[in-house]
């Protein structure tokens, strides 16, 4: 974590002994203006708690949705907690701002939110101040002092990638660098620091591109790449990469060298199982997406009058050649998305896998 201050909110403290059941509303919207429900927040006692993501159709955001509505369900929480999921379009700050305005308006008592942008919630994050209702940054940072942050440790996940490939690079110091998605927080934010780090272990990067998180886009950045840059003796690619850029190399018949990945695929784990005899080695670096159940479980705390940390920033996952096929899932799709599971909640794949939409 990274910091110590501790904050506690206590707000209705009527409604803490008034909990019944619990009522999930999965309120779906591509527009801001339709954000939420027009239901009366909290008629019955509950606390609701509004999130609002901003890219819907993701592997991992959908993921994190599911794990948010299986321990909302849980027997813990399904008593405490009515959920509102508000959705909106392409990482639009400005639709993610208007839904959170429109969750306000609907009287939640708390706002989850994963940030599209570092700023762009400002407007809305001032109005639920004003009116008592904290609000959580949750699965990525938000630069406001107002704001409670739940997120996995994104810088450290780039530089922890950065270290591994420096570690397992060759004679060739040669390699190339796929960015993730340009312009959102996390990448931005991570970015600087994995070339510095990687540039200043003695690697000298001499081909770069994007994988827009996707792992068709990575093969096909990788596949252009080595047509102009064959001798690539290792690929560093954020949060994503892990099946694209092996399958790069092999369609372009060279040996595989060092790659670091990261989206949390189910191909990822199952193509360095696939891959390790022939001398694949990988690190797929990724947080998981049940982050966002973690956030629910912090709200709730918060809304009970409990202390907890004002920033949270908890360690990603490593995938290797030497833990691969425990995570590869035969009986699921390459884009399945794995990490639903987060430390402490026990959430299970089959409750999980009520609320998954993905693949």
């Amino acid at each position: 974590m990274h910091s110590s201050q501790r904050i506690r909110f206590t707000r209705g403290a009527a409604m803490v002994a008034g909990l019944s059941s619990l009522v999930l509303l999965a309120g779906c919207t591509s527009a801001p203006a339709e954000g939420g429900s027009s239901d009366a927040a909290g008629g019955d006692g509950k606390f609701v708690i509004g999130f609002e993501q901003p890219l819907g159709g993701q592997a991992w955001r959908e993921m994190g949705l599911a794990s948010l509505q299986a321990l909302a369900n849980s027997p813990e929480y399904k008593d405490k907690v009515e959920l509102k999921i508000v959705r909106t379009n392409d990482n639009d700050a400005a639709q993610q701002n208007a839904a959170m305005q429109n969750l306000i308006a609907d009287g939640v008592d708390l706002i989850l939110f994963d940030p599209a942008s570092s700023s762009g919630a400002d407007a809305a994050i001032t109005q639920a101040s004003a009116q008592g209702i904290p609000v959580i940054a949750n699965g990525g940072p938000y630069d406001s002092d107002d704001v409670y942050v739940v997120s996995t440790d994104w810088a450290n996940a780039g530089t922890t990638g950065a270290d591994w490939l420096l570690a397992n690079l060759g004679e060739n110091k040669n390699i190339a660098v796929l960015e993730g998605l340009a312009g959102v927080p996390l990448n931005e934010g991570s970015m600087p620091g994995v070339i510095d780090a990687l540039e200043k272990g003695g690697a000298t990067v001499v081909a770069q591109d994007t994988n827009g998180w996707n792992e068709a886009t990575a093969q096909e950045a990788m596949s252009s790449i080595l047509r102009s840059n064959p001798d690539i003796g290792g690929v560093y690619s954020f949060l994503t990469g892990g099946q694209g850029v092996p399958e790069a190399f092999k369609a372009a018949g060279l040996d595989f060298v060092p790659v670091v990945g990261g989206s949390g695929y189910n191909g990822e784990a199952c193509t360095l199982t696939k891959y390790s005899a022939d001398g694949l080695k990988g690190d797929m670096v990724f947080g998981q997406p049940a982050i966002y159940a973690k956030g629910l479980e912090q709200a709730v705390q918060l809304l009970e009058g409990n202390e907890i940390e004002k920033e949270q920033y908890f360690p990603p996952l490593e995938i290797t050649a030497d833990n691969a096929a425990d995570y590869c899932l035969d009986d699921k799709p390459a884009n399945f998305q794995l990490g639903y599971d987060f430390p402490g909640l026990d959430l299970t794949l089959d409750d999980v896998m009520k609320y998954y939409s993905g693949s």
